[in-house]
């Protein structure tokens, strides 16, 4: 049963997992797709592995948003668990898992998100989320590019 702090969801993506854990975790893929569909990634940085560090800039018009965070999981392949801050809100850090799973042909991304302080932000990112997975699903499917 999910908590009034947390949010689900879930995509299945055509690509195999490898392939979809390195559109996670490599910075010029993090480039092609984790945003929002109406915003831009300006920059993505990460140091994947347990202490690392992530941060990703993102744009729309003169709006600059950077979301930011540490690695507290990393088991290549399978799962990712990192904390996740806004800069520019008076945001709360959250917790974020991101699961890897084989499914038909394809892998299935689940992501669970912890710790919001208000019933708007846990609206907001799970919206957030769901756009940032078609934008993954996007640039993951034949030929596909942002």
């Amino acid at each position: 049963m999910m908590r009034d702090d947390e949010l689900c969801v879930s995509k299945w993506i055509r690509a195999k997992r490898e392939a979809v854990f390195a559109a996670f975790t490599e910075p010029e893929l993090l480039r092609k797709w984790f945003c929002p569909r109406d915003l831009q990634v300006i920059s993505a940085e990460a140091d994947v592995r347990v202490g690392g560090a992530f941060r990703i800039r993102m744009n729309k018009g003169s709006e600059v948003h950077t979301v930011c965070g540490n690695y507290r999981e990393v088991i290549p392949g399978q799962r990712l668990v990192f904390s996740h801050q806004w800069q520019e809100l008076d945001a709360v850090t959250t917790r974020v898992t991101v699961e890897f799973s084989d499914c038909d042909g394809g892998t299935l991304v689940s992501i669970t998100q912890e710790g919001f302080d208000t019933r708007q932000s846990k609206q907001s990112h799970e919206t957030g989320w769901l756009s940032v997975l078609e934008n993954l699903c996007e640039v993951m499917s034949p030929g596909g590019a942002r």
